[in-house]
């Protein structure tokens, strides 16, 4: 018999084989894991990269409609509401026409309101619960207000943070305006060491949120909560109204 015919030759070139078929296959397999893995390294840096760009176009977009705000306001104080003074000083010293001067204090005074609303004065040295107030007075001729503040701890929030925030707060009311056909409000704000919370409900008409999610409004909203890195959830019920829910955590 010749010797690769031995059962033991005919073992070892099997074991052999064997052996050289497990090594091949555990490279193939680490290969395939390396290819896997790189592949992986890839697209994580391309999402990463993504996400830092849709970050930088964000806080990019949300800084340049401040500063136009800005900009506009200023406009209108120093512009507007300077002119409209001089003109009803002007019908106070010549004129007795009284309803020429009521409309021109009229004029001044939602003037100034807007001139507010798009840049809040003195934001830096004034508390959130206080530039909630100031936004809300004003609609109180539109709807029932019912504010409820519960401060359980006195947060200096950055200037940045509390423009956002007013600003979340007017899109809600202008929504609520055009949308709602609401005539109560109840505003819920509660601050503490660790997180603050906004609820606002309206006693509107209602919608579908599955189908009235991709407004402007909408859109304007998630951008904000998105920039302060917030939460935010609506619910809605139709003919019983709408209440939207703001997390912030400190």
């Amino acid at each position: 018999m010749e010797t690769w015919q031995k059962p033991e030759t005919i073992i070892l070139w099997i074991t052999i084989a064997a052996l050289f078929v497990i090594v091949l296959l555990t490279v193939i397999i680490f290969l395939i894991r390396a290819i896997f893995k790189k592949i992986i390294k890839a697209k994580e840096k391309e999402a990463a990269t993504q996400l830092d760009y849709q970050k930088n176009l964000l806080e990019t977009t949300i800084k340049t409609q401040e500063m136009e705000r800005h900009r506009i306001a200023a406009d209108i104080h120093d512009g507007l509401i300077g002119r409209l003074t001089a003109l009803k000083m002007q019908q106070e010293i010549t004129n007795n026409d009284q309803k020429t001067i009521e409309a021109l204090h009229e004029s001044i005074t939602i003037a100034r309101r807007i001139s507010h609303d798009l840049s809040p004065p003195l934001v830096e040295f004034t508390k959130l619960p206080e530039l909630i107030k100031e936004i809300l007075d004003p609609w109180e001729q539109h709807f029932l207000i019912t504010t409820i503040f519960d401060i359980r701890a006195a947060v200096n929030d950055a200037e940045e943070f509390k423009v956002q925030i007013t600003r979340l707060i007017q899109e809600i009311i202008t929504n609520t305006i055009k949308h709602a056909d609401a005539t109560q409000l109840i505003f819920h704000f509660k601050q503490t060491e660790n997180y603050m919370v906004i609820c606002i409900r309206d006693n509107g008409k209602g919608y579908d949120i599955a189908k009235n999610s991709k407004g402007l409004g909408t859109k304007n909203i998630e951008t904000r909560v998105q920039f302060l890195k917030g939460k935010h959830k609506v619910k809605s019920i139709i003919g019983k109204g709408t209440t939207n829910i703001f997390l912030f955590e400190n």
